[in-house]
């Protein structure tokens, strides 16, 4: 790149990145709000919050970064029109190639993060998120227990302890509410125990009392003894529709089904989206200096929406085996590309401004 080209490289990242910066902080206050109503509710500590936002927001990036890209050479080329530095460059005998080269610079870089995020950050953010979820998903948890206040561990339990003593609870009073009975629970004590199944195990101790309240028309139960042992379910598995996202490439290609196909498409047509979005930038740059850029900033707002909710719904339809594997994805690529290319064959052949 010469020293010209380095100046237009340089005018059109400083908007890629303001771009960036504003939706970042956007998305990252979004998360962040809503994984702390969540933390109020399940006790989640500041530490786990910051976790779930960061990895959600990152793994945001394969759509914002060619989003900002896009938007910001939008902006960026508006902005030398509107100086006529655009123009003055055409006069003195810079074509429209100095332009491109510069736009394919920062294209090719933000193919290259994106391809590091979608291959190797989306495999191990969604890994580790799940295993965040799951933690929390836990029907209950002793641990989140505070003596002298009522809490609910799902939608059938909730849990009473008058005080604790390490992890265990005493005097405690646990109700459990299934559809077809209730059952009561009263104890001195009150251990939690995972098996090596996963299997999750809730020992009462010490004048334990129970009372089965049953809801259609049976006699209803009353025991007491000095133990009683409660097991619970072990968590269902990941889905296969979720856990896709968190298998490396490699492992996608071995159990390539729709499900799997659809994640790999994801993952190829990220990167490419940078360059397909900055090729579309220059088609919505050219501008008319005095008119401003306004209108083409609303444009371009309405195509990087546009864009990326046809990929999600062609997702939704891959996944769900309504169109085919192949092109998949790639429909809208395969239709907008020859698209593009004609209509910016069409523009710089014809009169009109240098860009």
């Amino acid at each position: 790149m010469n020293r010209l080209e380095r100046y237009i490289a340089g005018q059109l990242l400083r908007p890629v990145l303001g771009v960036f910066a504003v939706v970042l902080v956007v998305v990252l206050a979004f998360y962040f709000s809503r994984y702390l109503a969540d933390a109020v509710v399940e006790r989640l500590s500041l530490v786990t919050v910051a976790q779930l936002a960061g990895l959600k927001l990152g793994l945001f990036f394969d759509v914002l970064v060619p989003s900002a890209m896009f938007l910001g050479i939008v902006v960026g080329l508006g902005r030398l029109q509107s100086f006529y530095e655009i123009t003055a460059m055409a006069a003195s005998g810079v074509g429209r190639i100095s332009v491109i080269r510069a736009v394919l610079v920062i294209a090719l870089a933000g193919l290259i993060l994106v391809v590091v995020l979608s291959h190797f950050f989306r495999p191990w953010a969604y890994d580790f998120l799940y295993r965040i979820e799951s933690e929390m998903a836990v029907r209950v948890d002793l641990d989140r227990v505070e003596p002298g206040r009522f809490e609910i561990g799902d939608e059938q339990w909730m849990i009473y302890a008058a005080a604790r003593d390490g992890a265990a609870l005493q005097d405690v009073l646990v109700h459990q509410r299934l559809p077809s009975y209730r059952n009561m629970l009263r104890a001195e004590r009150l251990e939690q125990r995972e098996l090596a199944d996963g299997t999750i195990a809730l020992d009462f101790i010490g004048g334990v009392r129970f009372y089965r309240l049953q809801q259609d028309g049976d006699a209803d139960l009353v025991n007491r003894s000095e133990r009683l042992t409660v097991l619970l379910d072990p968590l269902p598995p990941v889905e296969r529709n979720r856990i896709r996202r968190a298998l490396p490439f490699g492992r996608l290609l071995e159990d390539a089904g729709p499900l799997e196909w659809g994640e790999l498409q994801w993952r190829t047509l990220m990167p490419l989206s940078v360059p397909i979005l900055a090729f579309t930038a220059l088609l919505l740059a050219r501008i008319n200096p005095r008119r401003g850029q306004a209108s083409k900033l609303l444009s371009a707002s309405l195509v990087v929406a546009l864009y990326f909710g046809v990929i999600g719904m062609l997702a939704d339809r891959v996944d769900s085996e309504m169109i085919p594997i192949w092109p998949g994805l790639f429909w809208l690529p395969l239709v907008m590309l020859p698209l593009l290319a004609l209509r910016l064959w069409r523009q710089w052949s014809g009169p009109g401004a240098p860009l």
